[in-house]
């Protein structure tokens, strides 16, 4: 991590996305075709991310920054970067894991609308029924099938069922990866977004007041804002670059670290 202001941040987030479209291809990985392709698709995921953020400062500037918006998109790649480290500690076991994760979803949803199907609710209950009949009841065997063969994964003796794929919680996960600072500092104040807690209003809220008649609410971002979006953004992104170009044998450290390099401001700054 560098001291950079905003724009300098937005100009590594944009060579981090010119350096993975680089990319024309890569070799499957010796941990076979599963984990090739959720490494991928996090990459694309990732990069798609970033694009947006950086649309999205171009369309509103910085002033009118939809910062929550930012915010809750970068939250996504920390848990993208996250889970791709976890996997990668066994990439075959828990690659095909992520994977049959699917039909313990699936089977939850169709539990839930078969539950539902009796609602109190008139409209609950109409939708629900309409639901079922249209697109799950055809499915429903093929459902109740896939999740038989993975329950054994999924379930402990007494039949309670994980939560989620890796049966951890995304804390736990970052520990065990080495990302317990960026979860504690960085990732909690991300959440405040997702969980709509306390400080997500206080984004909007202008102490100062208007015409003495209290708080004023307001929808243009603070100041840091902007910055700390693309912070969160590049530092996110070059973690999991890291990472990629280490499993595919693709670039070294080094090269991801190069897209953070101001020589001249770095120069001015240490003039000061």
């Amino acid at each position: 991590m560098k001291y950079l202001t905003a724009e300098e941040h937005m100009q590594v987030v944009s060579r981090l996305i010119a350096f993975l479209s680089s990319i024309e291809g890569v070799e499957i990985h010796s941990a076979g075709i599963e984990y090739t392709s959720l490494m991928m698709c996090f990459a694309m995921h990732s990069k798609s991310a970033c694009e947006s953020l950086l649309t999205l400062q171009r369309t509103s500037g910085s002033e009118w920054f939809a910062s929550t918006t930012g915010y809750l998109i970068v939250r996504s790649l920390f848990e993208v970067d996250v889970t791709a480290h976890y996997i990668s500690q066994a990439p075959i076991e828990r690659s095909r894991r992520y994977i049959d994760f699917e039909h313990v979803i699936q089977k939850k949803t169709l539990e839930a609308i078969e539950r539902h199907r009796t609602s109190g609710n008139s409209s609950w209950k109409e939708g629900m029924e309409l639901l079922y009949k249209n697109e799950y009841a055809p499915r429903k065997n093929k459902i109740d099938s896939a999740y038989a063969n993975v329950r054994a994964q999924f379930e402990d003796r007494n039949g309670k069922r994980a939560t989620s794929w890796s049966g951890k919680s995304i804390y736990a996960m970052a520990k065990e990866v080495d990302h317990l600072e960026a979860y504690e500092i960085f990732y909690a104040d991300l959440s405040s977004f997702a969980h709509v807690n306390v400080m997500l209003a206080n984004r909007f809220l202008r102490s100062e007041g208007w015409k003495g008649k209290g708080p004023l609410w307001s929808q243009r971002a603070d100041e840091f804002d902007v910055g700390q979006v693309f912070q969160y953004a590049a530092s996110f992104l070059t973690c999991f670059l890291e990472l990629f170009g280490k499993e595919f044998k693709l670039w070294d450290k080094a090269r991801v670290l190069d897209c953070w390099n101001f020589p001249e401001a770095d120069d001015q700054r240490g003039q000061h």
